[in-house]
This record gives structure tokens, C-alpha cells and sequence, in this order.
């Protein structure tokens, strides 16, 4: 099984990502909720927060998606990219879907003239990291990752 195509996805595409964008949220800890996952996304497209891309299989269906938010790099003073979720079915894993989606984002943010993307992932997550570096991203070990949540109460020493 291989994609077929890879192309910018619209609102009108979100019913038929939002299930895997749902799969996505459990492989994070979350519970599965379509029409949650569906809203979040379709809330994203419609204001242009944010830049989905759909794998399809030959036979039209979506086998993966990668969404990108644009930003700024103020150092640069220029155009960025934030790559922030990258899911493939099950089923479509280990058939370059997800090299093909990668490829697809350096594309768009190439015409964009984004200066840089970037990426985060799990430090357990070996199999991302791979395809990460593969598709030529570096790892960062001179800048530290910082993060405060709004919705939890702060950690105490």
C-alpha cells in the first residue's frame, strides 16, 4: 500500500481526516473523540491558523495527515513553521507515507519562504526520530524546551 497523492487539505476535507486525527490524540493520552477532533480542526482551517496535508491511497482514502502552524522566526526576521502533528494509519505504516507527507510540508513551506521548520517529538519515540532525520532534520542539543501549562497547576519542588 502506497499514497497516491499528498495534497493541501481545505474545511471541506475535515470529516474525512478527523478520525485519524482522533487516533492521533489517543497515541497522546487522550480519549477518542471524533466530533471534538473534527471541530479542532475544522476551527483551524476555516480561521488559517493552521496548514493540514492528506495522504490518500489509491483507492481515495485518507491514510495519513501532517498539520503545520505558521509562525515567525524573529532572529531570521522571516517566515516559520511549526510541524506539530503527523499521524499515519496503521495500516499504511512502513510504505513512505509519512516520508511523503514530510517532503510535502518542506515544499509548501519552501514556496511560503518559510525560513526553518520545526519539530518536537517524544524522546522514547525512535521511529519518528528516524524518519526525522532521514528527511533531514537535525537535532537541536544547544537550545533547552520549556514548557507552562495553563490548564494544570505548576509542579512544586
Amino acid at each position: 500500500m502506497t499514497a497516491a497523492s499528498v495534497r493541501r487539505a481545505s474545511p471541506v476535507d475535515v470529516d474525512s481526516v478527523a478520525e485519524l486525527f482522533a487516533l492521533y490524540r489517543v497515541f497522546y493520552g487522550q480519549h477518542h473523540d471524533v466530533a471534538a477532533a473534527a471541530s479542532f480542526l475544522r476551527a483551524r482551517l476555516e480561521r488559517g491558523e493552521s496548514i493540514l496535508y492528506i495522504a490518500h491511497a489509491e483507492n481515495g482514502a485518507v491514510v495519513g495527515f501532517v498539520q503545520v502552524y505558521p509562525t515567525f522566526a524573529s532572529v531570521e526576521l522571516g517566515a516559520a513553521w511549526r510541524l506539530n502533528d503527523l499521524y499515519v494509519a496503521e495500516s499504511a505504516r512502513g510504505h513512505g507515507v509519512a516520508g511523503l507527507l514530510m517532503r510535502a510540508v518542506q515544499e509548501g513551506a519552501g514556496e511560503a519562504g518559510a525560513v526553518w521548520i520545526d519539530l518536537e517529538t517524544a524522546r522514547d519515540n525512535v521511529n519518528a526520530q528516524r524518519l526525522y532525520e532521514r528527511e533531514g532534520y537535525a537535532r537541536d542539543d544547544e537550545f533547552l524546551h520549556y514548557v507552562r501549562s495553563l490548564t494544570r497547576p505548576p509542579a512544586r519542588d
